[in-house]
């Protein structure tokens, strides 16, 4: 009886955890796709910061850059769907907080993506001299949301 009992929870752990590998399969594909994503929005607000930094920027670079840091600013909101937050099996650098505390990261989110609408018109207009202030309010939004919703 002990053997058949011990079998019946072995296959029933096992079984679980074939359950659960296609869930945690899809939390570390979403996780990917969220680090390329910030890694992406990190190297055009470094292009942004390079090219105004020049004595004379190149206005097509911050226009690209811009667009691309817009962009990503309205993709971000799929980025974090329950369930891909820390969990074994899952490496992520996201704060349980992001769903624990969803309206205010909701809040930081929206923060965010409306600095990079701001800033997308500023380099659409070819307004350098505005765009260097508001490159430091875009910056801010960013840093709001590593301080509180990703550990650093």
């Amino acid at each position: 009886m002990g053997k058949m009992v011990l079998r019946a929870v072995t296959i029933g752990a096992l079984a679980a955890g074939l359950a659960s590998a296609p869930l945690l399969a899809a939390a570390a594909d979403v996780v990917r796709a969220r680090v390329e994503g910030l890694r992406e929005l990190g190297a055009s607000y470094k292009n942004v910061n390079d090219e105004l930094k020049k004595d004379d920027p190149n206005k097509m670079i911050l226009q690209i850059s811009a667009r691309q840091i817009r962009d990503i600013a309205g993709q971000q909101y799929k980025w974090f769907p329950a369930g891909t937050g820390p969990q074994p099996g899952v490496k992520t650098k996201a704060k349980a907080e992001i769903w624990s505390q969803g309206a205010q990261f909701k809040a930081a989110q929206d923060a965010f993506n409306k600095q990079a609408n701001d800033f997308f018109k500023l380099a659409s207009a070819g307004d350098v001299a505005t765009m260097k202030t508001q490159v430091r309010r875009l910056g801010a939004t960013c840093s709001g949301c590593h301080r509180n919703f990703r550990v650093e």
